[in-house]
Order: structure tokens, then sequence, then C-alpha cells
């Protein structure tokens, strides 16, 4: 007597009762070949259990077919090899794992149910059910799971084709939003000294006509490999040069460098300028201070910066639009170095943005 998925007893046929008189028999079997083999799924207790119980299911497939004269064609399997499939995904297990399982079952279910049924009047005939019954139920299986595993994969790469437009995003910025900011701001204090003082108007177009060959350059080499053709040799000259481009004249500006640059690698110290721009890029446009501070302190273990103005601030709760994206990029590249940037704010208070990421010092520190 055997029962049904709803608990109800029923007659097996002498067939099925094999398959279950084996069974235990065959997942042993299954298990130590499994180890012989030096298969990865029997070294995590968790792709363990999913094999084993992805044999037992297939067991009972078996059995369900022998008794109805049919394929098993019950649809619950799919979702034990979705979830395997995922978990090998997830976990670097290579689809060979997946084959060479299934073979080493077929061989330990054919092994010990041929020696069952050899003395069996219809040892031929159900032979060939077992045999076939067995490669339809391991074949689906493995195509359910292969389905999941490139379903997985396929998640991955959209992942990564979406946080690469992220990334562009950033560079076009970050980058030539930055040239572009410059030239449009030296263009407003040529247009304020055109009547005032025309030998320093023509400067200030001078220097719009080198922010926007600037934008060029970055455009080109964004389009290239978004990568820059040389580093960075000075954070303290790159930020100096970018207040002079930008134009502080009618302002008060300070900056502060202290520590060894040398404890920055020029990744980071890029990265570091990238963010500092932004920041006070942003001051300028948006917060319109009558002085800007920015300091920087490079320890062998980390770099701490901040940008202060006497701006006009605003309320973080209800952050403008127009902020979003600059200190949205300030934070996405800060996160991408390890770091993390704060904001303080108040309006009419002015704005202050605080950077601190680690430097490879620290690592080796922790070694």
């Amino acid at each position: 007597m055997a029962e049904d998925d709803d608990g109800v007893a029923y007659t097996q046929s002498p067939s099925a009762a094999l398959i279950e008189e084996c069974r235990a028999d065959i997942l042993a079997k299954y298990e130590q070949d499994l180890e012989v083999v030096g298969s990865v799924l029997v070294q995590d207790e968790q792709a363990k259990a999913q094999v084993m119980a992805n044999a037992n299911q297939i067991l009972t497939d078996i059995a369900a077919a022998l008794d109805n004269g049919l394929p098993h064609s019950d649809e619950s399997f799919r979702f034990l090899s979705w979830d395997i499939g995922l978990t090998r995904a997830a976990t670097g297990v290579h689809p060979k794992e997946s084959l060479l399982a299934a073979s080493v079952f077929f061989r330990a279910a054919f092994t010990i149910l041929s020696k069952c049924i050899q003395d069996d009047s219809e040892t031929d005939r159900l032979l060939r059910n077992v045999v076939t019954t067995l490669e339809q139920s391991v074949s689906l299986r493995i195509r359910e799971a292969a389905t999941s595993y490139a379903g997985f994969l396929l998640s991955k790469v959209h992942e990564a084709h979406v946080a690469e437009r992220g990334r562009i995003a950033r560079e076009l910025h970050d980058r030539i939003g930055q040239s572009l900011s410059v030239a449009h701001r030296q263009a407003e204090l040529c247009v304020m000294y055109r009547t005032s003082d025309p030998a320093q108007a023509v400067v200030k177009m001078e220097r719009v006509q080198e922010a926007i060959q600037e934008a060029m350059w970055r455009l080109r080499q964004l389009t290239s490999d978004l990568h820059p053709l040389e580093p960075i040799q000075s954070l303290e000259k790159a930020l100096l040069a970018h207040l002079e481009a930008i134009g502080v004249e009618d302002m008060t500006a300070e900056l502060v460098v202290n520590g060894d640059e040398v404890w920055a690698t020029p990744a980071i110290s890029e990265e570091c300028l990238l963010i500092l721009s932004e920041a006070i890029r942003n001051a300028l446009r948006h917060g319109q201070p009558s002085s800007i501070y920015i300091r920087v302190d490079i320890a062998p273990h980390e770099l701490r910066a901040s940008v202060i103005d006497d701006g006009c601030g605003f309320d973080v709760n209800s952050r403008p639009a127009h902020h979003s994206l600059g200190l949205a990029s300030i934070q996405e590249r800060a996160a991408l170095l390890g770091g993390m940037v704060t904001i303080s704010t108040e309006v009419g208070r002015g704005t202050r943005i605080d950077l601190a990421v680690p430097l490879p010092g620290s690592f080796d520190d922790q070694e």
C-alpha cells in the first residue's frame, strides 16, 4: 500500500513497489558515488540537500510512471529545479557539475534497479520503461535548471548594464558638466566686466574658450575609454587650478591641504578631485556664497575633506531637484571608493559637505 499526494491509500503495482524498495539503496549509492568523484555538490550542505531531494523526486516520477504506464506529468519539479539553478549560479557552480551529478545518478539508479529486476518475467519491458522514464526525468530537470541558471546570468548582465549607464551618467555630469559649468561662470563674469573692465572681460572670454575646449577634450576622452590619459600629479594643484578656472575672484576662497599626497593613489586622488570639484561647483552654482573653504587632510589610513560655504543653504528634507544629480553623483563616487559623504545644511546658514575615504594603508594596518 502507498499514499498519494492527498494522503489517500492505494495499491501500488509490483513495478512501482520495486522502486520504493530500492529507493534508500539508490539514494545511498548516489551520495557515495558523488563523494567518490569529488562532486562539489556534496561539499556544501544546501547543495547536498538539493541534489538528494532532486534524486528523490526522480524516483517518485519513475514509480508513478510505472503505476500509470505513462510518464509522470506533475509540474511541481520545476520549483526545485529553478531553485537549484539559481543557487548554483549564485554560488558559482559550473553547469558541468549538474551534468556530472545527473550521470552519476543514472548509473547508481540503473545499477541497483537492474539487479533487483533481473529475475522478473517482464524484465525487458520494465527495464525499458525504467530507463526511458529515468532519462526523461533527469533531462527535464537539467533543462529547467539550465534555464534558471541562464536567467540568473541575464539578470546579472542587466544589472551590469544599469550600473554602467549610471557610471557614464556620472562621468558626463562630473567631467564634461564641470567644464561647461566653468564656461558658463566665466561667461557671466565676462558680461559683468564688459563695461567696467573690458580687459578683464577679454580674459574671461579666453577662459570660456579654454573651458569649452577642455569639455571637448573630456568628451573625446570619455568616448574612448573613460579613463584619464594622464593621472593627476597633485590633488592640491588640481584643486587650485579648478578654483582658478571656475573663477572665484569675486569671493573669498581658501584651500588647505595637510598630509602627504603619496598616501593616496592617483586613482583615489582623481576620484576625490571630481567629488570636491562637484561640491565646489554646487556651492557656487546654487548657494551663491560670499566665501568658500576647502580643507583636505591626508593620513596613511584615510583621506578626509570638507567643502564649506556661507551660501543660502537648503532644507535637507526637501532637497531641490537641481541639487539632486550633483549630490547623488558625489555620494555614488564616494561609495565606490568605500567612503562616505555627509551633508550638513540649513536654509540661510550655508552648506558643509564632508568626505571620508579609506586609503590602502588602512588595509595594510589590518593585516
